[in-house]
């Protein structure tokens, strides 16, 4: 599957779903809380992911911040976030101003960072790290680099797989809405199978897991600005090993697999860092696994917890997902599955036979 045949004789138009006024209404008031000194000039709600809403804000001085606000951080991955922001320093990583607990009329967590004026790579395009090859690989390479954190890739991979289990992340409510509209059982031993085998690949690779990592790097959480990339959405910074933020990023570029091994040996290269194909080979089964996992129960909560009004989220799990696909179809136990996952994902946003 091509992007291009996807989204050919398509346009989509999106607006944010909620006032966006009262959005930026309401993070003004939590500033004045947090940060009462901060003269805000311009603020702009910037993205709204599963545990935070993100607005952008300029002061008078033309500081770029950035504010993350949650109702509902159970997993606490703000207070994760400015934990991994405390072990970097330098251009490539916002910086730490605030972060903690207020009350705004309702309890909220909050993070607020300093940032340069960027996009994500998702919204300028993946071409600029290609073109910019050798600038965004010397800003990675500050990830490992940096002082190492008490968090592991293990407890980031145990939360992740716990999520796989149907009634541990979704309401009852929700879980009948997907019973009444596809075909829970399969979904279910599904996303089973996909747990076991990325358990399953992990303990191959645990001893070598000892190099720190962003854990979460996607085209959404690199930022390209006028003077390189900047890292954000920090919060699985663990030990774990830089192959994975690698294979992570590799997934969603699109790119020739043709080209995997050479920008391998570039990656490696450009970070003096010792090459292991056996161990490259073995992350990527394990990473490939748990990107497809994650993109369809991504996809679950989008259409039966969020009632599919987020659609422009809906869209990047479509863009991602034909990204990965001829990837996916390597991987035995997609292609067993392929005709249920074709038919639950792509033909309910595009309108036409998987």
């Amino acid at each position: 599957m091509k992007i291009s045949s996807l989204f050919k004789d398509k346009a989509f138009a999106f607006c944010q779903a909620g006032d966006t006024e009262d959005d930026c209404a309401f993070a003004i008031k939590v500033l004045k809380k947090i940060r009462p000194t901060l003269k805000v000039k311009e603020i702009l709600l910037w993205g709204i992911s599963d545990y935070c809403d993100i607005f952008l804000i300029k002061d008078k001085a033309q500081t770029t911040f950035k504010l993350k606000i949650s109702l509902s951080d159970p997993q606490n991955l703000l207070k994760k976030e400015a934990t991994a922001l405390r072990s970097f320093s330098g251009p490539s990583f916002p910086i730490l101003v605030k972060q903690g607990m207020a009350k705004v009329g309702e309890d909220i967590s909050y993070l607020l960072t300093k940032v340069p004026f960027g996009e994500s790579v998702r919204n300028y395009g993946r071409s600029c790290i290609i073109e910019n090859l050798n600038t965004f690989l010397l800003a990675y390479w500050q990830v490992p680099k940096s002082r190492p954190v008490r968090n592991s890739y293990k407890k980031i991979l145990h939360n992740f797989t716990e999520e796989l289990i149907p009634q541990n992340c979704l309401p009852e409510e929700t879980i009948n809405s997907i019973k009444d509209h596809t075909d829970y059982e399969v979904c279910e031993k599904f996303l089973l199978e996909l747990k076991d085998q990325i358990l399953k690949c992990y303990k191959t690779v645990e001893p070598q897991l000892t190099e720190k990592c962003h854990g979460n790097l996607s085209i959404d959480s690199v930022f390209f600005y006028n003077k390189g990339f900047y890292f954000d959405d920090l919060y699985n910074v663990s030990m774990g090993h830089p192959y994975i933020d690698f294979v992570d990023l590799l997934f969603e570029m699109g790119g020739s697999q043709d080209n995997d091994i050479p920008l391998w040996k570039l990656f490696c290269e450009q970070g003096n860092f010792t090459e292991n194909r056996d161990l490259y080979h073995a992350i990527y089964e394990m990473q490939i696994r748990k990107k497809l996992a994650e993109l369809l129960i991504a996809y679950i909560k989008e259409i039966y917890l969020y009632g599919s009004y987020r659609y422009e989220q809906i869209l990047n799990i479509a863009d991602s997902f034909s990204h990965c696909y001829e990837r996916f179809c390597k991987v035995q136990i997609f292609k067993e599955k392929r005709r249920f996952i074709m038919k639950t994902i792509c033909e309910p946003i595009f309108g036409v036979k998987a």
